[in-house]
């Protein structure tokens, strides 16, 4: 059997049984809905909405809230609902706010063109005063700077603002226009700029409207570009490159995802997931996502 066939197998036995928000949405993908899902759907959507503040936000973190709107949307709530336009609302209060990727200004940054003269619109992760070490996405896609933490921080808050239809605001198409300006990001590969935060950034354009939708081609061959003839990429978790490129609707983006569909099937384990530990339900949904993409794609 062809092994993105195999691995869409195992994946679906995998996830047909699951009472979480990835088996809820894996089988809607599938076109295999559960009797209860309708009901498992609301069931969710009371459980996350039970762990908001007042404000509305998630323990008053970007990113777990970010990650709330994302999964409320999956679970099909619309952006005019309270819950998801409360959360974005908050979201949007943290942009250019102390602890924002692109505050203040040294000569290297203005002349690196990474200082507030020249972007704006990120959102804060926590204040200027506090040192991050490491932070990790739901994916498992991680990043071990301050800087790096901030800006990747913000790119994911970004996404899930812009779908939820904020795309008319200023600061939010700052924020994307900034991205898009950002030196040595789009034409050159590691260096200043990790892949992991590239590929982080195109995520959030892939949902950007016009005109900064129509540099998608560009970008999105830029990573088709570096990607090694075995599907995966240099100093890069596939998973979360897959994740990005599976949102852009065009034929450079999806002929680097059916060629890292199959080696995402050889990193398939015999239970269906990818890998095991606290990411691998997560990150299996995204391979799948990729799997069915290569599988319309041949």
């Amino acid at each position: 059997m062809n092994p993105v066939h195999r691995a869409i197998e195992r994946a679906s036995a995998y996830f047909a049984a699951r009472q979480t928000r990835p088996g809820y949405v894996a089988r809607r993908l599938l076109q295999i809905p559960a009797d209860d899902d309708e009901r498992l759907g609301q069931s969710l959507i009371r459980e996350r909405r039970a762990r908001t503040r007042v404000d509305g936000s998630i323990s008053g973190d970007l990113v777990h809230t970010a990650w709330y709107v994302w999964e409320l949307m999956d679970l099909g709530l619309t952006p005019d609902t309270a819950a998801v336009n409360k959360a974005v609302g908050w979201l949007i209060g943290r942009q250019d706010k102390d602890g924002a990727f692109g505050l203040g200004c040294t000569p290297r940054r203005h002349e690196l063109k990474t200082c507030e003269h020249s972007i704006g619109g990120f959102f804060a992760y926590r204040s200027a005063s506090r040192t991050i070490q490491r932070l990790s996405l739901p994916t498992g896609a991680s990043v071990t700077s301050d800087l790096g933490s901030r800006f990747l921080a913000s790119c994911y808050s970004l996404r899930s603002v812009l779908r939820a239809g904020q795309d008319e605001r200023t600061l939010v198409r700052r924020h994307v226009g900034s991205l898009l300006a950002l030196p040595k990001m789009w034409d050159t590969w590691g260096g200043l700029w990790a892949p992991t935060l590239m590929v982080g950034a195109l995520a959030a354009i892939a949902w950007s409207p016009l005109p900064f939708r129509a540099q998608l081609p560009i970008l999105s061959e830029h990573l088709a570009l570096n990607q090694k003839p075995d599907g995966s990429w240099r100093n890069l978790d596939i998973v979360h490159a897959v994740d990005a490129l599976v949102a852009v609707p065009l034929p450079q983006a999806r002929e680097a995802v059916a060629l890292a569909a199959p080696k995402l099937a050889k990193m398939q384990t015999q239970r269906g997931t990818l890998g095991s530990g606290p990411y691998a339900e997560e990150r299996t949904l995204v391979a799948l996502r990729a799997w069915l993409v290569a599988r319309e794609y041949a």
